[in-house]
C-alpha cells in the first residue's frame, strides 16, 4: 500500500524536494511499523522505471495512495501535470464523504514556498498541519529545509506530516474504479480546457499572460513535405506542429515534451509554425516573452521552410534559444546526420554564431535529453530575462483626468 503521494512543480528546488521525500518515507515506515524496504511513498521520477510511461504509472500510484501531498508554490499552481494529478485525486474522492474542514479527503496541502494566490479548488480545500513554527507559516517548508539552524523545527515538522499521513491511511478514499484513463487529456484543476488550434492554426495557451510565456516556434515538414523529399513520413502529420522525432517508441508529438516542461517551470506557451516566426519574435521583443525554435534539420531540404529560415537569419532579431533534435533512434536522421548538420550552419549560421552553448543545442538525440536540455534552456532565459529585459505596463483601462502642466508665475 503507498501511504502518500507527492505532488509538486519540478525546478529548482527539486534536490530539497527529493531529501524531503527520503526522510518522509523512513519516518513515515517507523511510525507504521514496516520494514525498510517497503515502499510508501510515490515522487514521480524516484518511481518511475526506464521505458515506462510516465502517465500510466503517475495513475497507477494515484489511484492506489491513501493521501495526497500537494506541495504549494507558485509554480505548483501554474503547472498543468500537478493541475492533472490534483484533479484525478479529486475525482477519485467525489464519492467520499465531505465535510466543511476538508472538501477532498486524503489531500494534505504542504506550504513549500507560499504563492501569492489560490486557484478556487485550492480554496475549497482547509486543512491545518497545526504546525507552530512562524517560519514554516511565513515561508514555507522549503525554508526549513535550506536553513541549519531550522533543523529542529524540520523535524517536529517532518513527524507531524507522518502522523497525519498514517492516521489518513487507517480510512483512505476509495480506489479508481478504472485505470483506462488518458492522462495526456486530462483536464488541469488549477486550468481551463487543454489548449486548441484558433483559426490561424496556431496553438494557444488556455490563460493568456497568467505566467512568464514562451513562444515554441516549430520548424519541421508535414508528412506531404516529406514524401516529397524521399523523408521517412512516420514521425510526421499534416500540420509541422504534430512532428514526433522520437517514434515510435515515444510516438508523442515535440510540442506535448515542450509543454510538459514549460508548464513544470511555471511557464505559460504557444505553439506555432515556422512561418510565423518573424511575428513571434516580435512579440516577444513587446513584451519580454521567451521564443525557442525547435528545428527538424531536414525542414532545411524542404525550399518553403528554408527560404523562411534563411530570410529570418538574416534579419536582425533573433530567438532566444534554438534546439535541432537529431533522434537517436531514427536511422535515416544518422545516416545523414553530417550533412544536416552542415546543411544547419548553412541555413541558421547567423542564430548560431550569435547564440551561446547554453541557449543553442545542435543535436538533441533523445526525449530525456530534450527535456533536461530545455529545462536548463528555459532556466537561463528567465534569469536573463530578469536581468536584461524590458517591462512594458500598461495602464488600468479608465478614463484619466488631463495630465497636471506646470506653468510659470
Amino acid at each position: 500500500m503507498l501511504y502518500f503521494f507527492l505532488s509538486y512543480a519540478r525546478g529548482p528546488d527539486d534536490l530539497f524536494v527529493r531529501r524531503f521525500y527520503n526522510d518522509l518515507c523512513s519516518e513515515v515506515r517507523v511510525h507504521a511499523g514496516v520494514g525498510h524496504d517497503v515502499e510508501v511513498g510515490f515522487l514521480d521520477n524516484h518511481n518511475i522505471e526506464p521505458g515506462q510511461l510516465w502517465p500510466q504509472a503517475l495513475v497507477n500510484a494515484i489511484a492506489e495512495c491513501s493521501t495526497f501531498l500537494a506541495l504549494y508554490s507558485p509554480a505548483y499552481f501554474l503547472s498543468r501535470p500537478c493541475g492533472k494529478e490534483w484533479k484525478l485525486f479529486e475525482q477519485r474522492s467525489n464519492s467520499a464523504a465531505a465535510d466543511e474542514a476538508n472538501r477532498i479527503p486524503g489531500l494534505i496541502p504542504i506550504v513549500w514556498l507560499p504563492p501569492r494566490e489560490l486557484p478556487p479548488v485550492a480554496q475549497a480545500v482547509h486543512y491545518d498541519l497545526d504546525v507552530p513554527e512562524d517560519d514554516y507559516r511565513r515561508r514555507g517548508l522549503r525554508q526549513l529545509l535550506r536553513l541549519q539552524r531550522m533543523h529542529d523545527a524540520y523535524i517536529d515538522f517532518l513527524s507531524t506530516v507522518t502522523e497525519h499521513i498514517v492516521a489518513a491511511a487507517r480510512t483512505p478514499p476509495p480506489p479508481l474504479g478504472s485505470l483506462d484513463l488518458d492522462f495526456d487529456r486530462l483536464e488541469s484543476a488549477f486550468h481551463g480546457p487543454v489548449p486548441g488550434p484558433d483559426d490561424t492554426g496556431e496553438l494557444i495557451p488556455a490563460r493568456f499572460g497568467t505566467g512568464q510565456m514562451i513562444h515554441f516556434v516549430v520548424a519541421a515538414p508535414t508528412r506531404a513535405e516529406a514524401e516529397a523529399i524521399n523523408r521517412d513520413d512516420g514521425y510526421y502529420g499534416a500540420d509541422p506542429l504534430e512532428w514526433a522525432p522520437f517514434g515510435p517508441a515515444q510516438p508523442q508529438p515535440l510540442r506535448e515534451y515542450a509543454q510538459k516542461v514549460a508548464s513544470e517551470y511555471g511557464f505559460e506557451s504557444m505553439f506555432t509554425g515556422v512561418d510565423r516566426l518573424a511575428d513571434r519574435v516580435k512579440v516577444a521583443q513587446q513584451f519580454n516573452h521567451i521564443v525557442v525554435l525547435l528545428v527538424d534539420p531536414w525542414s532545411a531540404d524542404v525550399a518553403a521552410h528554408r527560404e523562411r529560415l534563411l530570410e529570418y537569419d538574416h534579419h536582425r532579431d533573433h530567438v532566444s534559444a534554438m534546439l535541432v533534435v537529431m533522434s537517436a533512434a531514427d536511422p535515416q536522421t544518422q545516416a545523414h546526420r553530417a550533412r544536416l548538420a552542415d546543411l544547419m550552419h548553412a541555413t541558421l549560421g547567423n542564430n548560431e554564431r550569435r547564440l551561446d552553448e547554453v541557449m543553442l543545442r545542435r543535436s538533441v538525440l533523445t526525449w530525456p535529453s530534450f527535456e533536461a536540455d530545455l529545462a536548463v534552456v528555459l532556466a537561463e532565459a528567465r534569469n536573463r530575462l530578469v536581468a536584461d529585459g524590458r517591462v512594458y505596463r500598461r495602464p488600468p483601462p479608465g478614463d484619466y483626468a488631463p495630465r497636471p502642466i506646470l506653468e510659470g508665475p
